[in-house]
C-alpha cells in the first residue's frame, strides 16, 4: 500500500501555493490562518523539505514547492473528476467574467439545464487568472490573450465593439457622425480603458474630445448607464445583442465595428476530456457559433 501524506495538508498547500498567501488560502478553505500554517508545516515535516519561503506576512514557493504544486494541482483535479464520474448528480464549477455571465451566459443557461438536468452548473464571477482560482474550478471563461502551459483554450464566441446609446439620448442630441461625440458624455470602463481609442483608430478617425467623460467600475454599469441615457458606451456584440433587438440601445454608427479577441473557454489540459466538462464546453461553443452566424447574417 502506498504511503500518502494527509489530504488536508495537500489541500492547504495547494491553495496557499496557488494563491501565494496563507491568509487567502484560509479564507478559501474556511479555516483559520493558523490551521493552514499547521497543515503546511506537517506536510513539510512529512516530506522532509521546505515548500515555502516565509517573508514576513508574505510567502513564496521554494523550487521544490513549485515542482510539488505542479504535480499536486492536477492530481486534486483528477480526484474531483473521478469522484464525479461515478456520481449520478454532477456538479460543474464555472468561473466567468461578470458581464458576459449576466448578459450572454445566464440567458442560455436554462436551455442547457433542460438538456442536461443531471448537471448542476455553479457559476462564480471573477477577474482572476486561471492559476489563481481553486483547483476544483472546471471551466474558466476569459478574454485571454496568450496560451499557457497546461491549459486548453477554445474560442466560445466572437466579439465586435461599437458605440451604443439609448434612443432617448439621440432625441436630445444627434449622433449623425463621429465628430458629434464631442457633444456627448462618454462612458468608460477601467477593464477596457483603451476601447474608445482603439475603435476610433479602427474607423480611421482622429481622437474625439467628449463634452464629459464618466468612468464606471464595471462594464455592465457602463451598459446600464447607456440604457438609462447617461451617455454613450462602447458596446460589445454578445453583451448588447438583446438590448439592441429590444430597442433599449441603438448603435448610431452601425454594428460593423472593431473585432476584439472574443471570449474563450479555458480548462486544465488534463480535464478537457472529462465528460461533464466536454458536454458544457461543446454546448457553449455551439451557442457561440450560432450567435456569430446570426450576427454575420444580420
Amino acid at each position: 500500500m502506498q504511503k500518502l501524506p494527509p489530504l488536508n495538508s495537500i489541500r492547504a498547500f495547494e491553495a496557499a501555493g496557488r494563491l501565494r498567501s496563507f491568509s487567502r488560502a484560509a479564507d478559501e478553505l474556511s479555516v483559520t490562518h493558523a490551521a493552514v500554517s499547521h497543515q503546511i508545516k506537517a506536510l513539510e515535516a512529512w516530506l522532509g523539505v521546505s515548500l515555502f519561503h516565509r517573508l514576513g506576512r508574505s510567502v513564496d514557493l521554494t523550487d521544490q514547492g513549485r515542482l510539488y504544486l505542479d504535480s499536486v494541482s492536477p492530481a486534486l483535479a483528477a480526484i474531483a473528476s473521478a469522484s464525479r464520474s461515478i456520481s449520478a448528480h454532477e456538479v460543474l464549477r464555472v468561473n466567468a467574467l461578470p458581464t458576459i455571465t449576466m448578459r450572454w451566459i445566464f440567458p442560455r443557461l436554462a436551455q442547457f439545464r433542460a438538456l442536461h438536468p443531471n448537471i448542476e452548473v455553479q457559476i462564480a464571477t471573477g477577474l482572476e487568472p486561471m492559476n489563481r482560482l481553486p483547483a476544483d474550478v472546471d471551466v474558466v471563461i476569459r478574454r485571454e490573450r496568450h496560451d499557457a502551459v497546461g491549459l486548453h483554450k477554445v474560442k466560445m464566441v466572437s466579439e465586435t465593439a461599437f458605440p451604443v446609446c439609448s434612443p432617448a439620448l439621440l432625441e436630445r442630441a444627434p449622433l449623425s457622425e463621429i465628430a458629434d461625440l464631442s457633444s456627448h458624455t462618454i462612458l468608460l470602463c477601467p477593464a477596457r480603458r483603451s476601447a474608445w481609442d482603439e475603435w476610433l483608430a479602427g474607423v480611421q478617425h482622429t481622437r474625439v474630445v467628449p463634452a464629459q467623460s464618466l468612468e464606471l467600475e464595471h462594464l455592465y454599469f457602463c451598459l446600464q448607464a447607456a440604457i438609462d441615457g447617461v451617455g454613450v458606451a462602447m458596446g460589445y456584440s454578445p453583451l448588447v445583442a438583446t438590448d439592441l433587438a429590444a430597442g433599449r440601445l441603438i448603435a448610431p454608427f452601425g454594428q460593423r465595428g472593431l473585432r476584439t479577441q472574443g471570449y474563450f473557454l479555458i480548462t486544465r489540459t488534463e480535464r478537457q476530456h472529462d465528460p461533464v466538462v466536454k458536454t458544457f464546453c461543446d454546448w457553449m461553443v455551439e451557442q457561440g457559433t450560432q450567435f456569430d452566424a446570426q450576427l454575420q447574417g444580420s
